[in-house]
């Protein structure tokens, strides 16, 4: 299962008090290890296949019939 955050494509700009804390900070260099693996795939599928929308009007004109449709086709309300 994958996951990820609401605000993982916020950009997160730099404070000037944490960009001269960064400068103080010394450097470490550690070797990158692989672990092994444990991903396990049951299945791939493509998602089902959607309808084609539609346009039902323009303006407060479409509301009646927009709601029509969404009781008895979509039955969603």
């Amino acid at each position: 299962m994958l996951t990820c955050d609401k605000g993982l494509n916020n950009p997160r700009l730099p404070s000037l008090k944490g960009i001269m804390a960064a400068k103080k900070k010394p450097l470490e260099n550690k070797p990158a290890t692989l672990g092994a693996g444990s991903i396990e795939v049951l299945s791939l599928e493509y998602p089902a296949e959607r309808q084609a929308g539609r346009i039902v009007g323009e303006g407060a004109d479409a509301v009646p019939e927009l709601l029509r449709l969404l009781r008895s086709e979509a039955k969603v309300l």
